[in-house]
């Protein structure tokens, strides 16, 4: 019985951010926990059951976009060579951001911070922040088995990897055009941004 009621429970948690997720990307942080409840088909006692806030629900969308892309990887305890993952990291972070939701989230942010400045100090904690931490902890672990002897500053460089990540598809994306880039061409431009980062910081194995 217990198992049955969780399993509604996360259900209806998961038609709630589903919503919410599609809704904030078309229409921003305007939209109302009112709105999110009919589109999820729950009653709004049931959202505010799951989520106390609407801030609290945004940035569960934010965490939850990370996770389905595939960000969520266990850096901490991999055993593969550096360039092999972050390559992979690469690939899989370029995507997430050239997906609808992640533009169209990003592009609301932009337009609606001057109404609503609590949504631009969100998507920055929980997106941008929370990639950058992950990966500066992961290359302080590389620094401290002396793959990265060059770097001092995990967080700058980390910041630095990121950025380079976006490339031409991303950048383009942003401004509503295709970069005209087909999958192969991303995939070189990303795995050449991860070798080059690497050996500007003396890593010898990428390859």
């Amino acid at each position: 019985m217990t198992t049955h009621v969780s399993q509604r429970k996360e259900q209806k948690r998961q038609q709630i951010l589903s919503a919410a997720v599609e809704l904030f990307s078309k229409q921003g942080y305007g939209i109302s926990m009112d709105a999110i409840a009919v589109h999820a088909n729950v009653s709004k006692q049931t959202v505010y059951a799951h989520f106390s806030s609407k801030d609290q629900l945004f940035e569960t969308c934010i965490i939850e976009k990370c996770i389905s892309a595939g960000l969520d990887l266990d850096l901490e305890h991999e055993s593969r060579a550096a360039h092999i993952v972050l390559r992979e990291f690469g690939w899989l972070f370029q995507t997430m951001l050239l997906g609808e939701e992640a533009r169209n989230t990003f592009q609301n942010t932009i337009r609606q911070s001057g109404t609503h400045p609590e949504i631009a100090r969100i998507f920055l904690e929980q997106g941008p922040i929370r990639n950058i931490n992950r990966i500066s902890n992961y290359l302080s672990l590389l620094v401290e088995r002396g793959d990265l002897p060059l770097c001092d500053n995990t967080d700058s460089a980390a910041m630095q990897l990121l950025l380079m990540l976006h490339g031409r598809a991303v950048y383009w994306a942003l401004l509503g055009f295709d970069s005209g880039e087909d999958e192969t061409t991303r995939r070189d431009y990303v795995n050449s941004c991860v070798d080059l980062f690497l050996r500007g910081y003396g890593y010898t194995q990428a390859h």
